[in-house]
């Protein structure tokens, strides 16, 4: 989808400790002190941005998933830990203009625990999709939010990723353009040891090139 905008005015990233109080923080939406570091892609008079838009692709590099189980006796038996936490993180780069980002989300959520049970809460996988980190970028006059957001289906590893970035055309009108990326990981998974009571099934991916189908 490209809208004409014209004169408007407009890592892992996840704390797993051994603590009682368990804390799954993605980065979202919020901007951090590099999330305003604007770039210049799409200053006025730079088309080459509206020309690789109609065409580009999203490159996804450090690929990365982790699989975190409790080993028994490490706080499952009195319901502090939950048994089973799962996260993916990976950078994403758009090949139109060069700007990129990093997603990191929970791959699920924990469900809440029958009352006076005193078991754990369980892990619920959620493929829905997740907020990646904002960036910021300005054609000179006006600043604009460059939006992401991801999927990820663990059963066939299949990735999904959607984009708005904005550029100018050959007439020097800011557009927006929304996209949206999807492609299968070939990933390789290992041991990762133990932290924080937890046994790491750590698994990677290739970086790879997803075409954009624009919206």
């Amino acid at each position: 989808m490209k809208t004409m905008l014209f004169h408007a005015t407009p890592f892992m990233l996840f704390l797993i400790g051994a603590a009682p109080a368990w804390l799954l923080s993605p980065l979202n939406s919020n901007t951090t002190a590099e999330d305003v570091i604007l770039a210049p892609q799409a200053v006025s008079g730079n088309t080459e941005c509206a020309a690789a838009s109609a065409s580009t692709s999203l490159f996804l590099s450090f690929v990365s998933y982790g699989n975190y189980t409790v080993i028994p006796g490490q706080g499952d038996e009195d319901g502090l830990a939950p048994r089973q936490l799962m996260s993916m993180s990976f950078a994403v780069t758009n090949e139109a203009n060069g700007i990129y980002t990093v997603c990191a989300f929970p791959l699920g959520h924990l469900s809440a625990p029958s009352t006076g049970t005193g078991a754990p809460a369980e892990w619920v996988d959620d493929a829905s999709w997740q907020a990646c980190a904002d960036r910021r970028d300005t054609d000179g006059k006006h600043r604009f939010t460059i939006a992401t957001g991801a999927s990820f289906r663990r059963e066939d590893r299949f990735v999904s990723v959607n984009q708005t970035w904005f550029c100018h055309d050959d007439a020097g009108r800011l557009v927006a353009y929304t996209g949206i990326a999807n492609g299968s990981l070939s990933m390789t998974c290992g041991d990762g040891g133990e932290l924080g009571g937890y046994h790491v099934e750590n698994c990677t991916s290739p970086d790879i090139k997803l075409p954009v189908m624009l919206l």
